[in-house]
């Protein structure tokens, strides 16, 4: 049985159990003081860090199995909410460590740090996706609407990099392949409109007249 074959029979539910490990595991390296010297401020960039990349992951699925063949859309749903609990976890340690329950400080923080601002934006966009990614709600909703909902995903990832860049202080290679692959995945997926799709049909009428 080959490693495809394996990863495409594995459990979604040990998905989930393998994908989570690094939440108690980087917070119990915290507690025993083995994330270097700032561990608080690794542990929130960390995690922040982590939610970016399974947010990319969930949305090369599709244009993996469009363009590659690889099939992974049944994995889509588990790896978009664990990218979400990495968010949530990401902005637990800002909320209740970095500053300590206060809403004075964050609302502070809201007016003065943009990157705070994409970021709490880029939480409040991922919210409704959350929530509706189950089979109740896939029922409960059509599906247009469902797509719609869903949809939102590209803003988030959009706010997501914002996020990131106005908080690092340098272009880190990092940084550089982030950015990279979320314009990419853009770029494929306005093309896969309905709008781009006239539009280039218009533009290859006029020239072959």
């Amino acid at each position: 049985m080959t490693s495809s074959i394996l990863f495409k029979s594995l459990p979604v539910s040990l998905l989930y159990c393998i994908l989570l490990i690094p939440i108690p595991l980087y917070f119990y390296w915290g507690i025993v003081n083995q994330l270097g010297p700032d561990p608080l401020r690794f542990l929130e960039h960390k995690y922040g860090e982590l939610g970016l990349i399974f947010l990319l992951i969930t949305l090369s699925i599709s244009p993996l199995f469009k363009y590659a063949k690889i099939n992974l859309v049944r994995y889509r749903r588990c790896i978009g909410l664990v990218a979400f609990y990495y968010i949530v976890s990401h902005i637990c340690v800002y909320f209740f460590l970095d500053i300590g329950l206060s809403i004075d400080i964050l609302l502070s923080d809201l007016q003065k740090r943009y990157y705070i601002i994409a970021g709490f934006f880029a939480f409040i966009t991922l919210i409704p996706l959350a929530l509706t990614s189950n089979n109740f709600a896939l029922r409960k909703l059509n599906i247009k609407t469902w797509n719609r909902i869903h949809s939102f995903i590209y803003i988030a990832i959009v706010l997501s990099i914002f996020h990131f860049i106005l908080m690092s202080k340098t272009w880190t290679g990092e940084l550089y392949l982030y950015t990279g692959i979320t314009i990419f995945i853009l770029i494929l997926k306005i093309k896969s409109t309905k709008i781009y799709k006239k539009l280039s049909t218009y533009s290859n009428a006029d020239i072959s007249k």
